[in-house]
């Protein structure tokens, strides 16, 4: 309810109200029903104001703030002006209407019903004897318009009264005021002239819109709220021309503004909506995707091993069993002696010693794929360390979506939240945008940028780490209250984290910028000397890469090669003497369940490959004797190299080449280039093949000077496959068919070009000209005839089994 519905104290009799003189009142009717039903709360309370011929109506504005949405702000507005509660609202307007200075004799107010929606008040007053009801309607405006003007702010507070011509019906709707008021007519309507006679007194009208033929209503816009509201309040009701004036707010129709501008300006409208998300991402996400990335490094708040509090557990756990054991006479190697041979333990501690540098660190390790670089990094020379971040690049360029390189991306620096959806969503907007306005609206980001941005996000967290002990250092007085930064992380070297990239080359069939971004963020890690950054790679081919990132930089490098026999033989029985009796007299080579002769015999084709090694003694450790496992290891890797670069998927070029090198390597431990510069199959472009292969990972290619030089087995082992596919009959047998086979298509389409070559110049009319060509064409498809032929009887020779 919007007001209150105040009585005079004599309350009056259902046969008054039937003889109140009113041109809008209620229904006989109802007011019939509400009597014998006896309903406590009748029509005359809910609805039309009424008053006997005794007394007057008078609406007050302006006594009230006014109501600008349905939501009533000004509930709260009212506890902050004056007292307005009802007895304060009835002593203002009586001191309006009557005021000491000229009061009205024997004035009584009797009612007073609030709108505060409309922001005014419906005052009933009792009209003295001595004075008639115009009389006291005069005086009462003038009272109320010289008396509110008095106050320092009566341009805002100015309070005006009008008489109420009309039956005003007190009604708490949903309908908001306006400045605009709509007039009904319940007979013939009022001429122009007559509605601005009739409704100029209460503001000033901007425009009257008379009825016409399709709108039998009349339209009055003031200027102000105010003249719209009193005109609503005192004429409603009136009966004008035996025509009764009904009035109603207009609705105000607000243009929908933001979507006509989204709708009209889509150029502006979209980046800038954009923009303010974007805006809100960062504010809200940004920490949150910095404290993820600090968590994935440190992993203050995980159950993982690397928990510093679950670290302790382990080690007070694993002291303990280590004091049992020697109580039992138990002497457990430790893991170091027992995992890796004295080689290696040296790189481990020059790793160490260089992490521990006060220098920045910049390490790039290489070895062939198989040498346990991952392994001696992150087990035996990380594993110590709590604030590690590994990248594996092979899994991020082989990201075939770009949703899934960003989810790939995100789960490995520990970036979250993050939406890849949303790439897509903004490329579908750009494109609708394109085509509504011939422009990019320039929403959606590449996943390069996004890569980087992640990047961005991993380096303010690893700073934090970094300095996370920097201001309590300095706080507690072990360093200088103005030591810097700088100086803080030259002097922890161990509170910088270590940043592992894997599998890092400079070449890839897609997602290659990875490689350039991460060289340019890795140096920028070490310019800031923020954290120790490690490169795992195969090759030295992405040196050039690192360099142009970090021009001034002098690396650190450390290669993996095999380990020697000896190194080999030494770290196998190591492994395997745990599950037999101790050798007698010190004797390594002592092992009565073991015979170390074949185990001998099955490490000369295996080689000191890491990952073959481990693989042996896997094996061996399960049941299989040294030369069953060799056995299986050397099927295993033949499957692979079948597979891999002999199935009937493969390139025929690449395949034949391939089983060219297979059959040379089975017979020799290298190959010179030379050797194979000459090859039909090879001499088109023998380092890209080569290369190509290399790649793939079946051979490898030695360089003198940057030149091609020797080629090897990508492995040991793989040169007992080599020998194994060559010796084998029936594999044998389909493999080198094949390989006649795609020998001859080779050389076939040879000869179509140069036959090709020579029906052009068959068309020549002087033939003299290209005679010397021309025997070169021929030589070149007798020589290709002649490859074919020895095929084809190669192939014959196989089929019959002779």
């Amino acid at each position: 309810m919007f007001g209150r519905l105040i009585f005079p104290k004599r309350l009056l009799t259902f046969r008054q109200l039937q003889i109140v003189k009113l041109k809008r009142g209620i229904s006989s009717e109802i007011q019939r029903t509400d009597a014998q039903s006896g309903e406590s709360t009748n029509a005359v309370n809910t609805g039309v104001i009424q008053k006997t011929d005794e007394e007057t109506l008078m609406y007050f504005d302006n006594v009230y703030p006014r109501a600008t949405s349905l939501w009533r702000p000004t509930q709260w507005y009212n506890f902050l002006l004056t007292n307005q509660s009802r007895e304060a609202v009835r002593e203002k307007i009586m001191k309006l209407a009557s005021p000491p200075n000229n009061p009205i004799t024997g004035l009584e107010l009797r009612a007073t019903i609030a709108t505060q929606r409309d922001g005014g008040v419906f005052a009933t007053f009792l009209v003295p004897p001595e004075y008639t009801k115009a009389e006291v309607n005069a005086k009462i405006q003038q009272n109320t318009e010289r008396e509110s003007s008095k106050s320092i702010i009566s341009f805002f507070t100015k309070v005006a009264a009008f008489p109420v011509k009309g039956a005003p019906w007190y009604e708490d709707l949903r309908r908001l005021p306006s400045n605009t008021i709509r007039i009904e007519f319940e007979d013939k309507a009022l001429t122009e002239e007559e509605l601005y006679s009739l409704f100029r007194r209460y503001g000033t009208i901007i425009d009257i819109y008379p009825p016409t033929a399709k709108d039998p209503t009349a339209t009055i816009r003031y200027r102000s709220f105010r003249g719209a509201i009193c005109a609503k309040n005192c004429v409603s009701g009136l009966e004008v021309n035996n025509t009764v004036l009904h009035v109603k707010y207009e609705p105000i129709i607000r243009g929908h503004v933001i979507r006509d501008f989204f709708v009209n300006h889509p150029r502006i409208a979209i980046p800038l909506i954009f923009a303010f998300l974007s805006i809100a991402a960062v504010l809200i996400f940004e920490p949150v995707r910095e404290f993820s990335i600090e968590q994935k490094i440190s992993h203050t708040y995980t159950l993982s091993k690397d928990n510093y509090f679950v670290q302790k557990i382990l080690s007070f756990t694993s002291s303990t069993m280590s004091s049992v054991k020697h109580l039992w006479g138990v002497n457990e190697a430790e893991p170091e002696q027992r995992q890796l041979w004295q080689e290696r333990r040296e790189l481990v501690s020059d790793l160490k010693l260089w992490l521990e540098e006060n220098n920045n660190t910049f390490v790039i390790v290489t070895g062939p794929r198989g040498s346990g670089k991952h392994e001696l990094l992150m087990k035996h020379t990380l594993h110590e360390r709590s604030n590690v971040l590994y990248l594996d690049c092979d899994s991020l360029v082989k990201s075939r979506t770009d949703s899934k390189f960003l989810r790939t991306a995100a789960h490995q620096i520990g970036y979250f939240p993050i939406f890849p959806w949303l790439n897509s969503f903004t490329g579908l907007i750009d494109l609708t945008v394109q085509g509504l306005t011939g422009q990019k609206s320039g929403l959606s980001e590449s996943k390069e940028t996004q890569f980087r941005s992640m990047l961005n996000t991993a380096m303010m967290s690893i700073r934090r780490i970094a300095l996370k002990g920097y201001k309590a250092d300095v706080e507690s007085g072990h360093g200088q209250s103005t030591i810097k930064e700088e100086d803080y992380l030259q002097q922890h070297p161990d509170k910088k984290p270590v940043i592992v990239i894997d599998r890092f080359t400079n070449k890839a069939e897609m997602n290659g910028f990875v490689y350039k971004e991460l060289a340019e963020w890795a140096s920028i890690l070490v310019q800031m000397n923020i954290a120790h950054v490690i490169f795992l790679t195969e090759s030295v081919t992405p040196n050039q890469l690192l360099a142009e990132a970090l021009p001034n930089q002098v690396f650190k490098f450390m290669t993996l090669s095999d380990a020697t026999k000896e190194s080999a033989r030494s770290y196998v029985l190591s492994h395997l003497q745990d599950n037999f009796p101790p050798p007698k007299n010190d004797d390594i080579s002592y092992h009565p369940k073991l015979y170390v002769e074949d185990i001998d015999r099955a490490l000369e084709p295996i080689g000191g490959r890491m990952l073959d090694l481990q693989a042996f003694v896997r094996r061996v450790k399960s049941g299989e004797s040294p030369s069953e496992a060799l056995d299986k290891m050397v099927e295993q890797a033949s499957e692979q190299i079948t597979q891999m670069f002999l199935s009937e998927k493969s390139d025929t070029t690449k395949t034949a080449q391939a089983w060219e090198l297979i059959t040379m390597l089975a017979e020799h431990d290298s190959i010179n280039f030379k050797d194979v510069f000459f090859k039909p199959l090879f001499k088109s472009s023998p380092e890209a093949g080569l290369l190509e292969l290399e790649k793939n990972g079946l051979i490898t290619v030695t360089r003198n000077r940057g030149v091609l030089n020797e080629i090897r087995p990508a492995k040991p082992l793989f040169k007992a496959a080599f020998a194994f596919l060559t010796r084998d009959q029936q594999l044998s047998t389909v493999l080198k068919t094949g390989y006649l086979l795609r020998l001859i298509n080779f050389e076939t389409n040879r000869i179509k070009k140069w036959e090709e070559e020579l029906r052009m110049l068959g068309n020549v009319t002087d033939q003299k000209l290209f005679r010397s060509r021309l025997t070169y064409l021929a030589s070149k498809i007798e020589a290709s005839n002649a490859i074919v032929k020895d095929c084809e009887d190669q192939a014959k020779r196989i089929a019959s089994g002779s």
